[in-house]
């Protein structure tokens, strides 16, 4: 077959984004942690967010190997696809996937996820340039910045809800890396992020040295597994899930691999039970 000539080139053009497209899906089918193919698996969608999660193996992040441990205590497999992280909801709410990690509770996600026993407790802190004088003790301190966000994420109520009232600067883009870009160019004065994750990030792109943060949270909350309402076995995955994690906690070995996987940095990780949570049915 000849792909000379203008409409056969252009209808190539046109096939190559769900060609490549599925190539990448294909090759996240690739990511399972267990050999034992016979097993009854659950397939996550993810994103890179070192060192929580990443496309690395074997373990593909500590949240990764937590929940791949929690999930082996019932012999069940996991296979993690990465994607950018709208992508990941949209998958997971539409139950092409079975589900996703991780993610703070939000109530509009109520409709369309289950919620796991909460997996780690985590912060996000404000990142600034080195060279800029900061301090700040509540939102209010905030509105003579500039400051990047990244889509989908959840910075916390207060502040949110500043950012809808337009009393807080803010610019979304759908990328972290973007933002510290930004932030390093002065094109921003802040930018929200967990501070392992924003370290991991600084130090790829050989800023850590030009950005900072500031110690005091803008958000403490929990990290979760969530699972498709749409899949119908979300809620057999969900119990076994739990009591996985359950083991893991009890035994001290979840502690053991936060506390051996994550920096020892001002905002401290906690280990947490949350029985009063919103996400909680």
């Amino acid at each position: 077959m000849s792909l000379q000539g203008p409409h056969n080139h252009k209808r190539l053009v046109n096939r190559l984004p769900r060609v490549l497209l599925g190539m990448a899906i294909a090759c996240t089918l690739t990511l399972n942690l267990h050999a034992d193919e016979t097993a009854p698996g659950v397939r996550l969608t993810s994103g890179h967010w070192p060192p929580y999660m990443e496309y690395t193996p074997p373990y593909f992040g500590v949240i990764s190997h937590i929940v791949s441990l929690a999930f082996a205590k019932h012999d069940t497999s996991v296979t993690y696809g990465f994607f950018p992280w709208s992508r990941a909801l949209m998958l997971a709410k539409k139950g092409l996937w079975d589900g996703s990690v991780a993610w703070t509770c939000r109530p509009e996600m109520l409709r369309h996820f289950l919620f796991s026993d909460p997996i780690v407790a985590h912060n996000y802190v404000l990142f600034h340039r080195a060279s800029m004088d900061f301090d700040w003790d509540q939102v209010e301190d905030l509105e003579s910045y500039r400051i990047g966000l990244t889509q989908d994420y959840n910075y916390g109520e207060t502040f949110e809800e500043a950012v809808a009232a337009g009393t807080i600067n803010a610019e979304k883009t759908t990328s972290d890396i973007a933002n510290f870009r930004k932030l390093a160019a002065g094109r921003i004065d802040l930018f929200p992020m967990e501070p392992a994750v924003g370290m991991e990030m600084l130090q790829e792109l050989k800023l850590e040295n030009k950005i900072t943060f500031h110690s005091t949270p803008l958000q403490s909350d929990y990290l979760y597994l969530i699972l498709s309402r749409r899949v119908p076995e979300s809620e057999q995955y969900l119990k076994a899930f739990n009591d996985g994690l359950s083991t893991l906690r009890e035994s001290g070995r979840l502690e053991e691999l936060i506390d051996s996987s994550l920096p020892d940095f001002p905002v401290r990780y906690l280990v947490v039970e949350d029985e009063d949570s919103q996400c909680r049915e």
